[in-house]
Parts: C-alpha cells; structure tokens; sequence
C-alpha cells in the first residue's frame, strides 16, 4: 500500500466499520488460560488478525474475566525502531491493562529490513478492523465504541499514527513516541541511533531526503479529531523531549485534552511506567473509555 493509499484507508476506518477487509479475520478463536497470567486474566496467544500465515501479523489478548457485558478495548503496540522487539516485551503491560479491566489487544507487526514503510502502520491498521470485526466484538465481548490505543516508542508512533486519523479511537497513551520524524525536528540531542532507526523504517537515505516523513509524522496530522492523549516520558529520553512537548502543544492548540507525566531518571518507552505513571494511565483509560 503507498503512503497515499494509507491515508486513506485510515481515514475510512472508523467506529462504524462493519467488518475487517483482512480474509480470515472474521474468525476468533476460543480464549485459552495462559499458564503464567496472573489472576483474573485470560491470554489467547497468536491469533492471526490479518488473514494471513505471517506470524509478525498476530496478536495476543489478554482478557479480564468475562462479566457477560461489552468492555472497553486497548490495542497494545511494542517498540524496538520498527526494527526489533515483539508483543511479548510488552506482555506485562497487557497482562497489567486487562487486570485494570481493558480487552487488551497486544500485536506484532512486519519489521524493516524484512517490511518498509507503510507496513507497520498497515499491520496496526489491520489489527484494528480486526478489533471492531463483529465476530472480534462478540467473542472478546468487547465494546467497538470504547476503543483506545497505547504504544511506546515506535509504537507510540504507530499508535499516535492511528490515532490522528481515526476520529473512532476514544483515548491514545504515547510512551516516548516520535512524533515528527521531517529533518526539522532534529536537534543537536537526538541521539545519531534514533535518526538511523527513522530513515531505515522509512527507506531514505536521509531524512532531508525522504518524501515519506510527514506521512509518518502525527505532529502534522493533529486536529480537533485526535482523541483526548496521555503522554508518558522520561527527563532523559533516547526520544528528545521535544517531541512529545512539541505533540502536547499541537494538540493544545486544536482543543484536545492531553495529559503530560515526566519520570524522572533516563528512561524509555516502556521504562517510564512507574507505579505512579500506571496508576495515572489506568484512570486516564477509564475516564475516556469507561468500566
């Protein structure tokens, strides 16, 4: 799919979707106890959610007990510089989302060299048709409505990617995310390891040469739509802070309720997430999604 055709499908992809365009992805498969979830959480690991064999298109969901009644949903993606890492680097933030009552949906994505831009926000585009898919709702007991994304670092790109141009997405958690990935975002403190990851995820030779960065920049497709975001970083971050300072303040400015929280220390991505982080992610989530 061409960057174009990615705006597009993107923006066509909303609350009201009837079905995934993904073959297959009808199909949910019977949840199974994972042996090492904790209490009160059911894991169904490596449920294809792209119609195909690729195991970089699957998913894991974990589920709190079943109550009979539609639930809130958070589609979960890992980082690793679209390069690396997969869904089980992430387990313990499912795990710790479906104890806090959300439907987590944790994904694996195609990864460069293997897979260039747009693959990886095609795989989480598919993954969420795959989540308001009918049989999806039904079997996970799911709520299509009460749908948030959350990402950390690529991911939260890829979330954020999602997010700001799906006006069906009720709430976006951003760990540490890149945001605007043009040439002049850069500064002097971004970390010569960060700018290798974005041309190689966007196949440029450098980004001052790369038709494809605002595409893949959701600092530049803020709006009013972009649901209400919680940004999570560290003091000193592999990602400047500039970029999810830069982030808050576009959403600012087009009226979208954010939350920014600073750990202290140098982190990234998931590494921010302290208990006090978590504690005010899991109310962010249920003040925009509900019980």
């Amino acid at each position: 799919m061409s960057a174009l055709a990615l705006t597009a499908a993107l923006a066509a992809c909303s609350a009201t979707d009837a079905a995934p365009t993904a073959a297959g992805a009808h199909a949910a498969p019977a949840a199974v106890a994972h042996s090492a979830a904790p209490a009160g959480v059911v894991v169904t690991a490596d449920v294809p959610y792209a119609g195909t064999a690729d195991r970089a298109q699957q998913l894991d969901v974990c589920a709190p007990t079943a109550t009979g009644k539609p639930r809130p949903a958070v589609l979960l993606i890992h980082g690793g510089g679209w390069h690396s890492g997969d869904k089980s680097t992430v387990q313990d933030t499912c795990e710790w989302l479906a104890k806090s009552g959300f439907v987590t949906f944790n994904i694996d994505y195609r990864l460069w060299p293997t897979a260039r831009y747009p693959a990886q926000p095609d795989d989480a585009l598919a993954a969420l048709r795959f989540l308001r898919a009918p049989a999806t709702v039904r079997h996970y007991e799911i709520d299509p409505t009460r749908l948030g994304v959350f990402g950390g670092s690529a991911g939260g790109n890829l979330a954020a990617t999602l997010a700001t141009h799906d006006s069906g997405l009720k709430a976006l958690v951003d760990l540490s995310g890149p945001m605007d990935l043009t040439a002049g975002q850069l500064t002097a403190r971004q970390d010569p390891r960060l700018t290798a990851d974005e041309t190689g995820y966007l196949n440029c030779p450098s980004l001052a040469r790369c038709p494809s960065a605002p595409m893949a920049s959701p600092l530049l497709a803020v709006s009013a739509a972009t649901p209400p975001t919680f940004i999570g970083q560290a003091s000193v971050d592999f990602v400047p802070r500039e970029q999810g300072d830069a982030f808050a303040a576009a959403l600012k400015k087009a009226g979208v309720p954010v939350t920014v929280e600073v750990t202290q220390g140098k982190l990234h991505s998931f590494g921010v997430l302290t208990p006090r982080m978590q504690a005010a992610i899991a109310g962010f989530l249920h003040r925009q999604l509900g019980e």
